[in-house]
């Protein structure tokens, strides 16, 4: 083999199969650079989702507006304003929030998420309801809880509004509005909107962070006010299916970390693991339709198949070249 064949075979290689010139090869160096741009891309998705939940959805007229339960909590340390379009009118929407509690229809979210916080207590189990319950379309204002008796059912005003305020077993003031806004005959918004007003002991840059948590199940409530308001009732098989796609996105996301650190091949793994990273944040805060999911996952598959193509492929290259 000539020194001009070897050249042009590396060249070759560096083209089809990711092997640059100046190739890291060392695993702890290769863990050094994923971990610091792991850290980088999350601390960006974090603080991109931080910064959009406080208005997620919503118009600035529709933050801007007055709202029933506003002057309860007249200068919040924390304000959120979410809003979401059911094509529905506001008839067929406000009897599913004025059963919603969770010792009556729960909240209509990721139902395994709200048992597991249930288990720390053993006062509750959600069971989100599927039809209107009318034994629970006129609740005692003051006394019926929406979350035990922390939170109850303040005021309410028949096919325009339901809203919950905190009780003194509460440390902290706190008002959460359901407010249903017509469009037309056939269409609504529904405005969720919270105030709260955090204890001067409390640390309220974790406090956000726990709240800003606490929106993957509010984002999950309000798509499944939205269906059922529709007429489009789950099945019992979405949950369970939206959480084995989060599971293998990020299974196959530390595939292509692990993948990336062992074998020196080129930077496509570590971009597949970012891109699992990703997409994990877009199931987790944007909670797709289950079709826009299910292309996420072959995206993730997709690049696993041609991380482990380039790898293969390389080794036949490399065979072929030696003989």
């Amino acid at each position: 083999m000539t020194f001009d064949q070897s050249l042009d075979d590396v060249r070759v290689e560096s083209m089809f199969f990711g092997e640059g010139y100046m190739k890291i090869e060392r695993p702890w160096a290769r863990l050094g650079i994923g971990i610091l741009v792991t850290v980088i891309v999350v601390i960006v998705g974090f603080s991109w989702v931080a910064a959009i939940i406080p208005t997620w959805g919503s118009t600035s007229q529709e933050v801007a507006l007055e709202l029933p339960g506003d002057k309860l909590v007249p200068t919040p340390d924390i304000l959120w304003n979410h809003a979401i379009t059911i094509r529905a009118p506001a008839k067929a929407i406000y009897p599913w929030l004025i059963q919603m509690g969770d010792s009556r229809a729960a909240f209509y979210s990721i139902t395994f998420i709200e048992n597991l916080f249930c288990m720390t207590s053993g006062e509750c189990r959600y069971v989100n309801a599927d039809r209107i319950h009318e034994e629970w379309q006129n609740p005692v204002k003051g006394k019926q809880g929406i979350i035990m008796d922390f939170l109850v059912i303040h005021d309410y005003q028949p096919d325009q509004y339901v809203l919950a305020t905190a009780t003194d077993k509460m440390p902290l003031k706190w008002t959460w509005l359901w407010y249903i806004q017509p469009v037309n005959e056939l269409t609504s918004r529904l405005i969720v909107r919270h105030r709260i007003d955090v204890p001067e002991e409390f640390p309220r840059q974790a406090f956000t962070w726990i709240m800003n948590m606490g929106y993957v199940m509010e984002r999950a409530m309000m798509l499944g006010i939205r269906d059922r308001s529709e007429g489009h009732l789950p099945s019992s098989w979405e949950e369970p299916l939206g959480a084995a796609i989060w599971l293998l996105v990020f299974a196959l996301g530390v595939v292509a970390a692990v993948d990336f650190v062992r074998y020196p091949s080129g930077y496509h793994a570590l971009g597949v693991g970012l891109e699992a990273i990703i997409i994990l944040f877009i199931l987790t805060f944007i909670q797709p339709p289950m079709w826009v999911r299910g292309v996420l996952l072959l995206m993730v598959v997709s690049g696993i198949v041609v991380v482990y193509w380039r790898r293969s492929g390389r080794r036949l290259f490399l065979t072929r070249r030696s003989t």
